[in-house]
């Protein structure tokens, strides 16, 4: 079996949707409200996990997660590297999604401000192959951390850089791949938004970042990729599918793109399996509630590699 760590954030979700975003100083009424699991860290995690990889989640949660641990393990997900912090809230995350499927996000880290170097194992990496998975709803000195210790122990390492933030050349060069957005990728290089596919490919084309692979995820546009080995970009078209909900899309990716490169997988196919994971993520409301199971992509499943 697949084996995946993700090294991440849990939060409390809060969904209202409503019919359209509030501007500033609007008060609308929301049309529906749903309570749920969520996070980064946790997102993907579920997400791999729903795939058929072993996943072991390293996170801080507050007293008040009993229910959202017992919710993770019920997906399979190893949550005995999970802390809690009796000081400490869960994390927070009100989600506002409008009909157009769009979002807006106010997350309070809660606890997860508090998960420490300390609170990583000192194997990170305990098989062949396996996936260390991070990103940035964690301390830096964590992620950083993290990320070298899975590549001196020789795992796959994927950074997904959200929220943008700042990233240390010596961290990025021990990733395998790393999987920002559009704003994500236009915020490491330090230049305005790409307004389209073809400004995305032009930035990844003169993008100099160290690490081996970049996957940009472009929402209902699929995906874009480049190997450093290569000068090519790859584009990975979306299935054209009803958005209801994107929130939890982008944690479904890289949680179905961990659970491909761990069973060996080549990188443009796991990219194209991820792309379809989140497409169908985007079809229902909420973040791990609409994450698809194994038999429910329309691409062939993926094998682990003799």
């Amino acid at each position: 079996m697949s084996s995946i760590t993700v090294v991440g954030s849990v939060n409390r979700d809060f969904v209202l949707t409503v019919k359209d975003l509030p501007h500033p100083g609007e008060t609308v009424l929301a049309q529906h409200f749903v309570e749920g699991a969520g996070g980064k860290g946790a997102n993907q995690a579920v997400a791999a996990a729903r795939l058929g990889s072993r996943v072991r989640l390293v996170a801080r949660v507050g007293a008040d997660a009993a229910a959202i641990l017992d919710a993770l393990a019920s997906e399979g997900v190893d949550v005995d590297a999970v802390r809690p912090d009796e000081g400490a809230t869960t994390g927070i995350a009100a989600v506002v999604v409008d009909e157009a499927g769009e979002n807006t996000i106010v997350v309070n880290p809660g606890a997860n401000a508090d998960l420490g170097v300390q609170d990583l194992p000192s194997r990170l990496v305990r098989s062949t192959r396996e996936v260390v998975l991070v990103q940035n709803e964690i301390p830096p000195d964590v992620v950083g951390l993290a990320i070298l210790r899975a590549r001196e122990q020789g795992g796959i390492v994927i950074l997904n850089p959200a929220p943008a933030r700042p990233v240390d050349t010596r961290v990025l060069a021990a990733v395998d791949v790393l999987v920002p957005n559009l704003g994500e990728l236009a915020s490491l290089l330090g230049t305005a938004l790409p307004a389209d596919v073809d400004e995305a490919r032009g930035l990844l084309e003169r993008a100099t970042l160290p690490c081996r692979a970049v996957v940009v995820t472009l929402g209902a546009n699929g995906a874009i990729l480049k190997e450093a080995r290569s000068t090519d970009i790859t584009h990975i078209p979306a299935p054209c599918v009803d958005a209801v909900d994107t929130v939890g899309a982008g944690d479904t990716f890289c949680g179905a793109l961990a659970d491909a490169l761990a069973r060996g997988i080549d990188l443009p196919t796991a990219a194209q399996r991820a792309v379809h994971a989140a497409s169908h993520a985007v079809t229902g409301l909420g973040a791990q509630a609409s994450m698809p199971y194994a038999a429910q992509l329309d691409v062939p499943a993926v094998t682990s590699a003799s």
